[in-house]
């Protein structure tokens, strides 16, 4: 199944008219830009329209990213693509704070039980970031997310779950200030109101064809000892394979795997290591 691209976000006013760190943020701005279309890339007319930079000064910053390798250009289409040099560096990136490694053989065992997708997303900020992917057995796929993809809280089950297990003033103050990021998204605010309330109820985010149609994702975060959020693990599969007796059944077996993570690693989920852990992938 195709996975959803979130449209390229509004360029900051300090991007396009000036500000503190202009340069900076108006590479961040191209690059998230390019990351949108990883397949096609974009000509200089479409990164334009993207990023809302004008043409020279798109062209001038492209030309500085093409020569240090963080975005690869094809004279042929004059299409930029982002660099396989950023590729290199997320690769050393995802498993900064240790959960990839650390979570790696519960999500092996979650993908052999149920032959779906299981992803590990990361809190980042208000945003959670896909930091792994293990596809199942199961012929057909749901790749919703890749790994690198940044989500709204609230985007995904593993997202809404970690949304969820916030507390409630910090859940709203999220909800409100990120209303924008989420309308790139077929999500209403009634929509995720009613995820985020079943998830208070059950201990588990449950996102059926909200954000892609015929898909039904199963999400449960992973939370320190003092109950923040850091993480989360969700299983993916299409709707058809997912009755109310398996999304139960898969909410438990996630679960399950957790608490078993941590009673055998205490120390890693102790409230000391949160900044260490939120802030694992960049701020």
């Amino acid at each position: 199944m195709p996975r959803i691209s979130a449209k390229a976000p509004a360029a900051p006013a300090s991007a396009v008219d000036g500000g503190m760190h202009q340069s900076i943020a108006r590479i961040d701005l191209l690059i998230s830009a390019l990351s949108q279309a990883p397949e096609k890339g974009l000509r200089l007319v479409e990164v334009c329209a993207a990023t809302g930079l004008g043409k020279a000064t798109a062209h001038r910053l492209l030309s500085g990213l093409v020569q240090y390798r963080l975005v690869d250009h094809d004279a042929e289409s004059g299409r930029y693509f982002v660099g396989y040099k950023i590729f290199s560096w997320a690769s050393g990136v995802s498993n900064r704070n240790g959960l990839v490694e650390l979570l790696h053989p519960a999500m092996a065992r979650l993908v052999t039980q149920f032959g779906d997708t299981v992803y590990l997303v990361v809190r980042n900020g208000d945003a959670a970031v896909c930091v792994e992917r293990l596809e199942g057995s199961y012929p057909i796929k749901s790749l919703t997310l890749k790994v690198g993809d940044r989500r709204p809280l609230g985007i995904g089950a593993g997202s809404a779950a970690i949304l969820a297990a916030l507390s409630k003033p910090e859940r709203t103050a999220i909800i409100a200030q990120d209303a924008a990021a989420r309308r790139a998204f077929p999500l209403s605010d009634a929509g995720l109101a009613a995820i985020l309330g079943e998830a208070d109820a059950k201990g588990y985010a449950c996102i059926d064809g909200a954000i892609v149609p015929g898909i039904c994702t199963i999400g449960v975060a992973i939370t320190l000892d003092d109950g923040s959020p850091v993480a989360a693990i969700s299983v993916s599969a299409i709707a058809d394979r997912m009755s109310a007796e398996r999304r139960l059944e898969i909410a438990q077996a996630i679960q399950a795997e957790i608490e078993t993570l941590r009673e055998t690693n205490a120390a890693f989920f102790r409230a000391a290591n949160r900044s260490r852990l939120m802030s694992g992938i960049g701020a």
